[in-house]
């Protein structure tokens, strides 16, 4: 399974769709208070290097013109936006990395951005049906590429660590992706290998980051849970709770759904009083993540 947004692609959401949806319901402060329940640091396998190898901050920066025609507004592999300000991914990691060092969270989280950019760059060439929009794609990637020059893969897989730091300080953000990443970076088919441990740590810790999120009233991560409860794939397979979420994720979006259209996707898997209790629960998780100001 491709490591890129690997659940939401085999659960058939579709990458580009969710990239508008993230682009245009994500503020662009996505920094949130701590959460009580955060995971400990011994979520991810190893302990990360932390970009060792790169310079300290106001060491990378350009001279007059330099990289002036460099793209200075890019999307990382979350479509969410990432402006560079005219700096390569290695001079803006330059920038941040000794914040990030030191437990800065909104700094870790900017490092996993920038270099989740260079992350996507490896990712496999969609099918195209018009060679000018894969020609388009590929004069894209070359400069997404040569703004990565210089980033090897070892620091590539280390925004990892960055992005753990910033999803256990409560950042929603960082969360959500956590999940959207798969297990730690690693390319895996979630019907193989049931007792791979690493992977078991992943799922326990996406759920319970996506449900810390739900529960700051985040919309996508809300939604992600209903997904997530349908497929089955990172926790038992549940229509109740997912049609619960289902509910809840329309509250923020203020576009509930009617009963009639939670039948039609729900209702045949549902008896009577299971479809009941989904209506009770998702106006209780609706109440808990988003409560009345």
């Amino acid at each position: 399974m491709n490591a890129r947004l690997p659940l939401l692609i085999c659960l058939g959401l579709g990458a580009a769709s969710l990239g508008v949806w993230l682009a245009t319901g994500m503020p662009a402060d996505n920094a949130a208070t701590p959460v009580a329940a955060a995971r400990p640091a011994a979520a991810t396998p190893a302990q990360p290097r932390w970009f060792a190898a790169l310079p300290e901050a106001g060491a990378a920066r350009p001279g007059p013109g330099m990289l002036a025609d460099k793209k200075a507004t890019v999307y990382g592999r979350n479509g969410r936006i990432v402006d560079l300000g005219g700096l390569s991914i290695a001079q803006y990691i330059g920038t941040r990395i000794a914040a990030a060092r030191s437990g800065d969270a909104r700094a870790a989280y900017d490092v996993y951005q920038a270099v989740s950019v260079c992350a996507a760059n490896d990712d496999p060439v969609a099918d195209y049906n018009d060679p000018a929009d894969l020609a388009a794609f590929q004069r894209e990637r070359k400069e997404l590429t040569a703004l990565c020059a210089g980033m090897s893969p070892a620091q590539v897989q280390e925004r990892l660590g960055f992005l753990n730091l910033a999803a256990r300080s409560g950042n929603k953000a960082a969360q959500i992706d956590v999940y959207m990443e798969g297990p730690y970076g690693r390319s895996v088919d979630l019907t193989q290998n049931p007792d791979d441990p690493i992977v078991n740590q992943w799922k326990d810790d996406a759920l319970a980051y996506l449900k810390q999120a739900g529960d700051q009233c985040d919309h996508v991560a809300l939604a992600l849970l209903s997904t997530v409860y349908d497929a089955g794939q990172i926790t038992a397979r549940d229509l109740r709770t997912s049609m619960a979420y289902s509910i809840a994720a329309a509250i923020p979006r203020q576009r509930p759904v009617t009963q009639e259209q939670l039948r039609d996707r729900f209702g045949e898997g549902l008896s009577a009083d299971d479809f009941s209790g989904a209506l009770a629960l998702g106006e209780q998780l609706g109440k808990q993540a988003c409560p009345a100001r």
